[in-house]
């Protein structure tokens, strides 16, 4: 009576941690519509508020270029449209605060930033001939031009341009091992490049006579670091808001989590659109990262005289991978018990136990070394 009890104890606990797997690995399927884009009106003036080529579902949030907070009341889908509905006006950072907050001088840490791509195939039709090109598409070339940007400010960048096609409900679950292994690195911060799929119209503009694309970023609302994500990418706009007015186009807070629960700083950006030149998203790219720099490190110096201000968010990265560790390793002792059974479970577990925690706390380890 004793072993069944103990054994349905383990079952338990087996199902439990399955299902917070499972509920992590959930990263949904709400992604960019395959029949073409939605544009969504304001629902009592049935203005145009913005157009965007994702799913868009009820709860759904906007952040305008104006700094005006809407939410999706309706969905028509068979129209490709719905209707939003004003919520408040957003009270931004102040620049002087943001400086103030993030800038702190420690000289001998260094300032990591990863980059990944979702949807690595995305392309920009009139310079790569398609929108999507297997493989390596043009949204990988902009996704470079973001490194070097980065780096003329001090910042290493890691650009991860592994495949995850096909684009379907399941990429953002397949580069969700992308992201995590990326997150074992201890970037300060980590970002998914996308470009949108809408008419050029909605983001071609001009900085100082360059062409350029407007940038759209986009929050996963179902993630508990939505706040401090949200946090950071308020602060990217009142930088950019400071210097170039309408560059960053708007925030997006769609269903799902888009792997944004992995890190307090993990963002997706979409730079410009498919229907105009590659070259303009790249120029987008070196501005923005100067832009995204002063946000996360409160100002941006040439190369061996930053400022550092994200050491804080870097650690809260590996927690988040070391709890999803733990859930991996605590259900397979689980299974371990119920296929071994009690007495062979303690040796077994230990071996078990230093494999699968031994080399990530190295890692860690030599991390906490380096600060």
């Amino acid at each position: 009576m004793k072993n069944k009890m103990t054994i349905s104890i383990f079952i338990l606990i087996a199902v439990s941690l399955l299902a917070g797997v499972v509920a992590y690995a959930d990263t949904g399927g709400f992604e960019h519509s395959s029949r073409g884009y939605y544009v969504v009106y304001e629902e009592d003036t049935e203005d145009e508020v913005f157009a965007t080529s994702w799913e868009v579902d009820v709860g759904d949030k906007y952040h305008s270029t104006d700094d005006k907070l809407y939410e999706v009341v309706e969905v028509d889908r068979d129209n490709k449209k719905a209707f939003a509905r004003f919520v408040e006006d957003v009270k931004m950072p102040e620049i002087d605060e943001i400086f103030v907050t993030e800038t702190m001088q420690v000289a001998e840490k260094e300032k990591r930033i990863a980059l990944y791509f979702s949807h690595n195939a995305e392309s920009y039709v009139p310079t790569d001939g398609t929108h999507s090109k297997p493989g390596r598409g043009g949204i990988v070339e902009v996704g470079e031009a973001f490194k070097k940007g980065f780096e003329k400010y001090g910042v290493k960048t890691t650009v991860n341009t592994t495949s995850h096609e096909p684009h379907d409900a399941n990429s953002y679950v397949r580069s969700r091992r992308t992201a995590m292994k990326l997150l074992q690195e201890g970037p300060d911060a980590i970002f998914d490049i996308h470009r949108d799929a809408i008419p050029k119209e909605h983001y071609i503009d001009t900085i100082n006579e360059t062409p350029v694309a407007k940038i759209r970023i986009v929050l996963g609302r179902r993630n508990q670091n939505l706040k401090a994500n949200e946090e950071l990418a308020r602060k990217i706009k009142a930088i950019a808001d400071d210097t170039h007015p309408g560059f960053i186009k708007d925030f997006f807070y769609a269903r799902g989590n888009y792997n944004q629960d992995l890190a307090p700083r993990a963002l997706l950006f979409e730079f410009g659109t498919h229907e105009h030149t590659r070259e303009r998203a790249e120029n987008s790219a070196g501005i923005f990262a100067e832009i995204v720099t002063k946000a996360l490190y409160g100002g941006a110096t040439e190369k061996g005289g930053g400022v550092q201000g994200a050491q804080e968010s870097s650690e809260g990265s590996g927690s988040g991978i070391a709890w999803l560790v733990a859930i991996a390793g605590l259900g397979g002792l689980a299974f371990l018990f119920l296929s071994t059974g009690g007495r062979e479970f303690f040796s077994k577990a230990k071996g078990f136990a230093r494999k699968e925690f031994g080399s990530f706390l190295a890692r860690r380890n030599k991390r906490d070394g380096d600060k």
